[in-house]
């Protein structure tokens, strides 16, 4: 996958020419400062599907978790 990377005083000036890049290739776009990473620039499609995605392992784990405690609550009640 290619990279696109951007340093942060290039943005104002860019951003136009950088969004629709975005929109087109879909791929992030990380922004550095001094050349260090800085932040990550996403489509509003990918970063909604990104979360989507947490949303439901979040669930996932609630649930999981929420079995466990109640198995554990089962066991102590019952000595086991």
């Amino acid at each position: 996958m290619s990279m696109t990377t951007l340093p942060s005083s290039q943005m104002r000036s860019k951003i136009a020419a950088v969004l629709n890049k975005l929109r087109k290739n879909r791929k992030p776009v990380f922004i550095t400062r001094y050349g260090q990473p800085e932040a990550v620039l996403l489509s509003m499609e990918r970063y909604k599907a990104m979360l989507d995605l947490l949303e439901d392992r979040e669930d996932e784990l609630d649930a999981m978790l929420g079995k466990r405690i109640h198995e554990e609550r089962q066991a102590y009640i019952t000595g086991t």
